[in-house]
Parts: C-alpha cells; structure tokens; sequence
C-alpha cells in the first residue's frame, strides 16, 4: 500500500473527541459492498466483525439478500436502523455516491477502505479523493481513509478492518493505542496479542483525506483505556495540526512513541542558506518532537517494547536504576549498556546490601548492576525475594531484571512470582528476556504481565529508561514559558524595513546585518566601497588589520567564490584584494549589479559558530544553531528547533552537540560566552517567528564568540 503525502498547510482545528466517537467506538456498523466472495474487503471486514463484535452489522449489498449469515440490504437508506459508521468497500469511482448516501441518511462517520485515490499519483485518482474530502468537509461526515485498512477497537471488538486474520487475532485489552498510515506494519505490532500484549486500538490513516494522525492521537489522548500512544508514519498532511495535538498529549502526561520512516531531503532541495539546508525533514521532525516530548525510537522493534513501557512507569522518582541478574556475563553487558545511555547507576545502600548478604552465596556481587548468582536461578522464591530487596532500594527508581533463563516449570513459576509481586513494589519493573528462544518457558507469563514490561533487548531497555528520565526532564524544561525580548517599537520598525524589499529578494550582507540590529544582534560594522580607494581609505580610518568582501544579493556564499579576503594588513593589500574579489566575480552572470566590496574590521579569532532559521512548510518558524563556518555542512553539528525557543531549550541543545566541550575552553584556552550565544538565538528566533510571513530564510554564518560577547560577521536574508 503505498502512502503519499498531502501538502497542507492551512490551520484546521483538531476534530473534538467526541465528533470521532461513532468512527472510532460504533454501536452500530453497515459494511457498504458486503460480499461472501473470497478475497473482498467487504467479505473480510464481516468475518472480522462475526468473530469479535458485540455490536449490530447491516451489510448493504443489492446483489444478496444474505451474506455470511447477516441480512443484507439493498441500500443505506432500507437499514431497520442509522448505523454510527459505515465501512465501505466498493470501486473508487462509487466511493462518492455512497458518501453522499450515508449524508443523505445520516449517518456520522465512514472508514473507506477502497483504493485509487491519490496513491496512485494520477490526475484521476487526486480529483476523486478531493472529492470526498470536499464531502467531509462539506456535510460533516467524518472520514478514515481512504486507502486504509480500517480499525480495531480491542474492548468493543469493533474490528472494522480488511485484514483477513483479524478474526484469528485473540483481542486483549490494553493501555496502548497504534495509530499510523500503514494498515501493514500497524497489523505486524498489533499481532503482539499472540503473546499477550494487550491493546486499546489498532487505527489506520491511509490517505488521511479528512481525519489524519493528529486526530487519532488527540482522541486517544482523552481515551481512558489508553496511556500510551504509539504511531509510525511517513508524513502527515498537516504538521501544525500534529504539532498541536502532541502538545495536547504532553501537557496531558500521556506518552506519545513513534517510530518515524520515510525522512526524505525534501526540505532541502530549494534552501539557500546554510541552515536551510541543514535543516532538512528529518532535523524538523526532530525539533517537532524534541518541543512536544515525543519519545522518538529510531527502530520499529524498540516501538511497542517502549509504548508498553511508558503505559506502565508513571514519573521517576529519580534518574537511577538498579539492574539485577543471576548471571555474571549479563551484568557486565548490563552495565555497558547503562554507560552507552548515560544512566546513572548508583551503589546499593548498606540495608540492601546486608538484606542480600545474609541470603546469597559469598561470592554473589552484590553491586549494581548485582549479579545473584546462579543459586537464586535454582530456587524461585528465593529468586523473588532478592528482586524484592533489591526493589525496596530507595535509590533506585525502577529496576531491570535480566532473564537469560528459561529452563522447565521452574521458569514458569519464577515468572509468576514475579508478575504477582510487581503489583505490590511502588516502582517500575521491566524485565529483559535474553534467551533466543523468544517464546521460551515462562515468557508468555511475563508478555502477559499488566505490571512488568518486557523487553527482548537489554540495548531497547536500557534506550527506554533513558526516554524514560528524558521525558520527565522535558516535561520540566519545556513547562518554561519563551520570554519575549525585543520591544514592539523595535518589532514595527523590522518589519517596515523588511517591507521595503521586494518579495522573493535576497538581501546583502549589509542589507541583512541592518534587519539584525533591529534584534539587538551585534554585527560588524562594515563601509561598503565601488573604487579601490573607498576600500583603501575606509580600511585607514577603522585600523588595519581588515576584511574586504563582495558585496552582491546572488553570490550568497562568498568564501566559495573567493569573494573573501582575510587578513588585509596595509592599504596595498587592501588594493590587490579589491582588483582580485572583483576579477573573480566577474565571471558570473549576475541579474543584478555587484554592490560593491564591504571593508570591515578583522575580528578576532574565537569560536565560529551559525545561528540561522527557515519557514517550514509544515511546521512554521524554526531556528538552527550550533557550530558553523566555512565547514558547517561537513560538521553538520547543529541543533534544530522551534521557533521562538526559549535559553532553557537552547542550553539543552547544545549539550547535545559533538563539540560542545570546544565552548568550555581547551588546553588553557578561555571559555566561550555560552550566555551571550544562548540569547543570540533565542533573539534570532524570535526575529523569525515575529516575520514569517515575511522572511523565508536567514543566515548568520560566521558568529564569532569570545570569552565576553560575539558578534555577527556575515549575514543572508531571503524574503518570502
């Protein structure tokens, strides 16, 4: 089933949750296009329904009077009663007549399961699935699809879904709820219920032609059977609307997980700054989820082992765990993959330490991670009873149990015992199961467990408890309100400055540097020359050693063009750098006139970094920052966010950056100003969210830090 993305940008508030309660919790269903054929989707959404819903289906097919034992009827309008959602499952050409049936009769909702729309990529099938968006938006019934494979409602055994082997599917009810495009890959984590694992929804966007992704996951976000939320997707139709509905979500304390494919460069194909082009999809989609406390895993095994467990751990009560084990190997793997992920692991108190003493062997380590030894393997209680002890630890905010055993009814029994006492320890269990056997004894019990969550892969474990720690720090620094920082006479002043070019123009240097002033962002002063002898007596009077650079909206990265000349220590190298930057350019054929050459004070070496920021078509405003220069494209070591971002944000990220360390001073060298870049960014983010809509790009490429303050030497401003 292939997915293909629907720009839009326009603002559509999320659809309330209660408008999409008949789509996504029916009473009643009719399954337009019903069929005993083998292989229909009509067929098999019925089989579906006969095998796990509680509620009434009225297919509807005037070709049968009956159809897998259900009456069936000749049309929407002849049903004994208004259904709360109809399935419909006939050609794409009849998808708008039966919309406008079910408008005509009533009814609330329907999920289109039929193909040909848009992801066929042809002119056809565009206009068809436009109208049927016109007819949700129109008459006000709420549409999934199309090109979907429907829905499952675990409790209610809605499960108006194509998929054949639904029916086989042993509905367990649980706290996640999976939503995403694919009816494919949503069904391969939902077939966890083999296991076990329990679900409250499996949800199928396809198209998205009227209720996307961002609908789904704000109706899960007040679903009381749901505490975590899981997606995978490739792209959604309207990034706001998902920026606003996982905002929802953090605010609400509700984990939203997800698996993100399909990142493309798309983003940067018409950039023309250095941050534009740094800031692709995948960078935006890092900052939208970064802003939104979205748990982002980075492998489609890893997202329903975390979902799991963010439904079960609440908030840490602090950033350690405890990780213990019967094996020896398995702690000292343990702890590695703690160091990989930064998780602190803290020595056991001495109660703990003596608790475990007076009921282990000698030789057991009773350390962190603890390995209990194989003795504690033999005897299953007493296995228990060390987990208990180790549990209590008051420095441990969850615990980690590793399980490479799986030998006899012993195993059974130990995971038993485990799952019975994980209900009276006030802390998180997860318990990672390191046996190939997958299935192995006892695992099924542990699968099953609504209090431990299960891992099959001490590196995703360890990977959650970090999310884990992280999600709670976001939920801090994130509660920080962005302070406003520039004064609106400051504000009105920019804008009719930027006004005064004309759209789609690309500012010079100085141009750009004068918009930045407005800011308070410091900038080099600069004297802009057309003869040599300008540029010789403009660099007398402001004290050699000086820059010259060309001055020309075209030629936007100077140094590649040598259009840059550093260094200039007398009046006759200013001279031969003015014939040598002008020889140069000339050779390009420029739509507009070079401005001349910029004469400009040689600022001391330091730090070089990039502050730059771009309208995103689907997400708005946002800011990139981070280590910039000539090399900024090799280095790619920035951070992306939001824009306006607050200082806590900024600080945040550049902790995250390679190179950070470089800004603390190496080998005697003085440490940088982090403050003064810190409010540099947060100004610049500001300048941008301030004029969307009316710059689409800036560059501030280098900024030279120094231990007290920095300032911009170069600058690029693309008007919208």
């Amino acid at each position: 089933m292939e997915l293909v993305e629907m720009q839009n940008v326009t603002e559509v508030p999320l659809t309330p949750s209660a408008a999409l309660t008949s789509l996504l919790n029916p009473k009643i269903l009719a399954i337009v296009g019903a069929s005993p054929k083998p292989g229909s989707f009509g067929g098999a959404v019925l089989r579906n329904l006969a095998k796990h819903y509680k509620g009434k289906v009225f297919p509807v097919n005037p070709q049968y009077s009956e159809v897998n034992a259900y009456r069936c009827y000749p049309s929407l309008a002849e049903l004994p009663e208004r259904p709360d959602c109809v399935g419909i499952a006939v050609p794409a050409h009849q998808v708008e007549s039966v919309l406008l049936q079910a408008v005509a009769c009533g009814i609330p909702s329907a999920i289109v399961f039929s193909s040909g729309f848009s992801e066929i990529g042809t002119d056809e099938g565009t206009l068809l699935q436009r109208r049927i968006t016109d007819i949700a938006t129109t008459h006000g019934i709420r549409v999934l699809g199309p090109n979907c494979t429907g829905m499952v409602n675990v409790r209610s055994g809605a499960s108006c879904n194509i998929l054949p082997s639904i029916k086989d599917l042993p509905m367990v009810p649980g706290d996640v709820g999976l939503v995403g495009q694919s009816g494919a890959l949503g069904y391969v984590v939902f077939q966890a219920m083999h296991r076990g694992v329990g679900f409250s929804h499996l949800i199928s966007t396809g198209n998205s032609c009227d209720v996307d992704i961002a609908d789904l996951i704000d109706y899960l976000v007040d679903d009381p059977n749901t505490k975590a939320i899981a997606s995978i997707f490739e792209s959604v139709p309207n990034g706001r609307r998902l920026r606003t509905a996982l905002e929802r979500a953090f605010r609400a304390g509700k984990p939203v997980v997800i698996y993100k494919i399909g990142v493309t460069a798309s983003g940067q194909k018409a950039a023309l700054s250095h941050s534009g082009m740094l800031a692709g999809d995948a960078a935006t989609y890092r900052a939208l989820f970064e802003r939104t406390g979205v748990i982002e895993v980075d492998t489609f095994e890893a997202l329903l082992e975390t979902a799991v467990f963010f439904s079960r751990v609440g908030k840490p009560s602090s950033s350690a765990i405890g990780i213990i084990s019967g094996s020896g190997g398995s702690v000292v793997m343990a702890a590695d993959k703690a160091d990989k992920y930064g998780l602190c692991l803290p020595t056991p108190t001495p109660a703990t330490v003596e608790a475990l003493s007076q009921r282990l062997p000698a030789f057991a380590s009773i350390a962190n991670p603890a390995d209990i030894t194989a003795e504690s393997i033999r005897d299953e209680e007493l296995y228990g009873e060390c987990v208990r002890i180790f549990a209590d630890d008051p420095g441990f905010a969850g615990l980690a149990i590793l399980m490479p055993s799986a030998h006899g009814e012993a195993a059974i029994r130990r995971a038993e015992g485990l799952d019975a006492l994980a209900s009276k320890i006030d802390k998180p269990l997860s318990l990672v199961w390191m046996n190939e056997w997958y299935e192995g004894i006892g695992s099924r019990v542990y699968d099953a467990s609504r209090r431990i969550s299960v891992f099959r892969s001490l590196d995703r474990c360890m990977h959650a408890y970090q999310f884990w720690f992280d999600y709670a720090r976001r939920q801090a620094l994130l509660s920080q309100e962005v302070s406003v920082l520039i004064a609106q006479d400051a504000r009105d002043a920019a804008r009719r400055y930027i006004q005064s070019f004309e759209n789609a123009s690309v500012l010079t240097e100085g141009e750009a540097k004068k918009l930045f002033e407005f800011y308070g962002i410091d900038v080099v002063p600069e004297v802009l020359c057309t003869t040599a002898a300008q540029a010789i007596a403009a660099a007398e009077k402001m004290g050699f050693p000086v820059v010259a650079k060309v001055q020309a909206a075209e030629i936007r990265h100077k140094s590649d063009v040598g259009g840059v000349k550093l260094s200039l220590r007398d009046a006759a190298s200013v001279a031969q750098a003015y014939d040598e930057i002008m020889t140069a350019v000339q050779g390009f054929e420029l739509q507009v006139e070079i401005a001349g050459i910029s004469i400009q004070k040689m600022v001391p070496q330091g730090i070089e970094m990039i502050i730059g920021a771009r309208q995103d078509p689907q997400f708005g405003p946002i800011v990139v920052f981070g280590f910039g220069g000539t090399q900024v494209e090799v280095l790619r070591d920035v951070a992306v966010g939001l824009a306006p971002i607050s200082s806590a944000e900024v600080r945040n990220s550049l902790n995250g950056l390679r190179m950070r360390p470089l800004l603390d001073g190496l080998r005697g060298a003085m440490p940088s100003d982090i403050d003064h870049f810190v409010g540099l960014v947060t100004r610049v983010s500001e300048l941008m969210n301030d004029l969307a809509d009316e710059i689409l790009e800036i560059d501030i490429n280098p900024i030279i830090l120094h231990a007290r303050g920095g300032i911009a030497v170069d600058g690029l401003i693309v008007r919208q």
